[in-house]
C-alpha cells in the first residue's frame, strides 16, 4: 500500500480537535518522540515525560491541553493523546490489503455463499455450505470447515484453522496461526483410560473481535463457547471449552481461561494470569500479571496471587517460612488464648 499524506489540519478536523502551528504541515507516518523526524507525528500520554518535547523533531505532536505549554512546535490538543494516537495510526496505516479475488489454487465449495468483494487466498480450504460475507479475506492456507460462518469485512490471516459450526462476527481479525473451535480437553476415565467425550457445540464470535497469533478457542462440550463483541485476545491466548468472555473483555498474552467460566465485561487479564474452571469472574474485573484465579469473585477489583521477584536466598528463605505458617497460625492462636485468660483472671 503507497504511503498516506495528510495535513495537520486535516488531522485535527479527523480527530475533531483543535491543533496550534502550521495547519498546512504534511505528515506521512507516526513515529516515537525520540525518533520521529518532520513528517512524523508522536503523542505524549505522561506529562512526567514532558522533557522529550525539548529534543523532539516531530513534525507534530498529539497533546493534552496542560502538557501544550511546553512544546513551541505544530500540536493537536486532545483530552486522551493514546486515544488519538489509536486514531492516528489507523489513519496512516500502510498494511497491505488484498484484493477482491479467489486464488487459483483455492478450493471453494460449490455449496458455499460467498458474498461481494471476497479475497480468498492460495492454498486455501473453504469447505461445503460455508459462509463468507461482504469483504472477507482469507490469508493462504486458510482452512474453514464445514457449516462455519465468517461475517462481512472480517480478515483472516494465513495458516488459520477454523473448525465445522464456527460463527464468527463482522469486522474481527484473527491473526496467522490461530485455531477456532477444536476440540475442549473433555475425557472420561475407565480405570486409568482416558475415554474421549466428543465436543458437541459451537463456537460462537461477536463483532469487532480480535484474535492473535496461535491463540485457540475451543469448541463446547455440549453448549457453546462464546466471545463477546469487541474482545481483544492476545498472541498465545487460550480459551478452553464452554467459557463465556463477556463484551469488550482483554486479555494479554499466555493468558488462559479454563472450560465453563463466564468473564463480565470489560474484565481484562494480564499476561499469562490464569483463570480456573467453572468460576464467575465479575465485570470490570482486573487480574494482573502470572496470577492465579481459583474461585469466583461478585465485586469488580484489581486481583493478584504469588509474590514478587527476590534474590533466590531470600525467596528460600520466605518458602520456607510458607511452609511454617500453619504451626505458626496454632502458636498464636494459643497466645492470643493465654493473654485473653490472663486479662480475664487479671
Amino acid at each position: 500500500m503507497t504511503a498516506k499524506h495528510f495535513t495537520v489540519a486535516d488531522i485535527a478536523q479527523r480527530l475533531n480537535a483543535e491543533f496550534v502551528g502550521d495547519g498546512s504541515h504534511r505528515i506521512k507516518s507516526i513515529a516515537s518522540l525520540d525518533s520521529a523526524g518532520e513528517a512524523d507525528i508522536s503523542f505524549l500520554n505522561n506529562p512526567k515525560y514532558k522533557k522529550t518535547l525539548e529534543t523532539t523533531n516531530a513534525g507534530c505532536v498529539l497533546l493534552s491541553a496542560t502538557s501544550a505549554q511546553f512544546f513551541s512546535g505544530n500540536a493537536i490538543l486532545l483530552e486522551d493523546p493514546y486515544l488519538g494516537f489509536a486514531l492516528v495510526a489507523q489513519l496512516l496505516d500502510t498494511t497491505p490489503v488484498p484484493e477482491p479475488a479467489i486464488h487459483p489454487t483455492a478450493q471453494v465449495s460449490d455449496s458455499c455463499i460467498i458474498g461481494k468483494s471476497v479475497s480468498i487466498g492460495a492454498g486455501c480450504v473453504v469447505e461445503e455450505n460455508c459462509q463468507l460475507g461482504d469483504g472477507v479475506a482469507l490469508g493462504a492456507n486458510t482452512v474453514v470447515a464445514s457449516g462455519s460462518s465468517i461475517g462481512a469485512s472480517t480478515r483472516i490471516y494465513a495458516n488459520v484453522s477454523i473448525y465445522h459450526n464456527v460463527v464468527i462476527g463482522e469486522e474481527c481479525l484473527l491473526h496467522a496461526g490461530s485455531v477456532i473451535g477444536s476440540d475442549g480437553f473433555g475425557f472420561a476415565n475407565k480405570k486409568g483410560e482416558w475415554v474421549k467425550i466428543p465436543q458437541l457445540g459451537r463456537v460462537l464470535i461477536g463483532d469487532r473481535v480480535e484474535i492473535g497469533a496461535n491463540a485457540c478457542i475451543d469448541r463446547g462440550a455440549l453448549d457453546d463457547t462464546v466471545i463477546g463483541n469487541g474482545v481483544k485476545l492476545d498472541n498465545l491466548c487460550h480459551i478452553a471449552h464452554n467459557v463465556e468472555l463477556g463484551q469488550h473483555v482483554a486479555m494479554a498474552a499466555y493468558a488462559g481461561v479454563a472450560g465453563s467460566t463466564k468473564v463480565g465485561d470489560y474484565a481484562t487479564f494480564s499476561g499469562r494470569a490464569t483463570i480456573l474452571g467453572h468460576l464467575n469472574i465479575a465485570a470490570g474485573t482486573h487480574v494482573t500479571a502470572c496470577s492465579l484465579i481459583n474461585r469466583s469473585n461478585k465485586q469488580p477489583g484489581i486481583f493478584s496471587s504469588g509474590t514478587g521477584m527476590q534474590d533466590n536466598k531470600s525467596w528460600r528463605k520466605s518458602v520456607a517460612r510458607f511452609r511454617q505458617l500453619d504451626e505458626m497460625a496454632r502458636q498464636i492462636k494459643d497466645l492470643q488464648k493465654q493473654i485473653d485468660k490472663l486479662q480475664s483472671d487479671s
